[in-house]
């Protein structure tokens, strides 16, 4: 212990951009995370919403036994005019006295169909929706196709991208554990040599510069993880994800504890091969 509080003093600017580098790796990689989860979250959100809006010419029941003999169909419902109307004025209140003007059979009844969560992919819908215009009775259809398409694209493409920026911040991490912790046992280099050559053995050679590279890790990790806390607190997102936060915190906390480990073993390898 006294051997591993002789090599933080001795190192302490080491010691320091040791800490600094893996907390911030650490901390970029928890506000990347939820950040994968809060589009995830809106993209499941989006897809969750899909509907489509038919629009019947006549007798809705009968399109809608029609529906019932398509594939990919969760369920149906028929909106009537005065309910579509109850609706929009409950999300645009302000637009009342507008439809007051406007009178009262600018709403028609329409027929709603949520597709199964499978068919959702912009090409199975392009398949329901030409069935559904082909149906007898059915005067329109409507289900947002360019809006959805953008959307989709979009949130895939950002979910791509934040999957690849987290794993390449992972990346980062492990080599600065690594190789940092690394760094700051080879600068020992003379002082284990003399211990080395002095009978020392093996176990009390290794074991302070391990201890040393899992206080690094502990205190890295202590310092990001109470740093990412405070930020997703104020955005409302650690309640949201407290379970994935808390597996993202512990496998985070092996990991780099592991990696750590493994550079101080690796650079006294090192040393007693005659390498650095």
């Amino acid at each position: 212990m006294k051997e591993t509080l002789r090599a933080i003093k001795v190192g302490s600017y080491r010691s320091i951009f040791t800490i600094i580098g893996i907390s911030l790796s650490l901390l970029s990689l928890f506000i990347l995370s939820n950040l994968l989860l809060v589009s995830h979250g809106i993209y499941r959100d989006v897809r969750e919403d899909i509907r489509f809006e038919i629009f019947p010419e006549g007798d809705p029941e009968s399109v809608v036994k029609e529906l019932s003999l398509l594939g990919g169909i969760k369920d149906v419902e028929i909106v009537s005019g005065e309910r579509a109307r109850k609706e929009f004025l409950k999300y645009y209140p302000d637009f009342k006295g507008f439809l007051e003007d406007l009178g009262d059979d600018i709403f028609y009844t329409v027929i709603r169909v949520y597709p199964k969560d499978y068919w959702k992919e912009p090409v199975f819908l392009d398949i329901i929706y030409e069935k559904m215009k082909a149906i007898k009775g059915v005067s329109g259809v409507y289900y947002g196709k360019s809006w959805l398409s953008s959307a989709n694209t979009f949130f895939k493409t950002l979910l791509s991208l934040t999957v690849g920026v987290i794993l390449i911040t992972i990346l980062i991490i492990l080599s600065i554990s690594f190789y940092t912790v690394r760094f700051v046992v080879s600068h020992r280099k003379n002082y284990v040599d003399i211990l080395r050559l002095s009978g020392v053995s093996p176990f009390k050679l290794r074991y302070p510069y391990i201890l040393l590279s899992i206080l690094y890790a502990t205190i890295s990790w202590i310092i990001a993880t109470l740093t990412s806390i405070y930020i997703l607190q104020n955005l409302n997102l650690l309640t949201k994800y407290k379970t994935e936060n808390l597996i993202l915190f512990l496998i985070s906390l092996a990991v780099v504890v592991i990696t750590c480990a493994f550079g101080s073993i690796r650079a006294l390898r090192d040393i007693e091969m005659g390498i650095s």
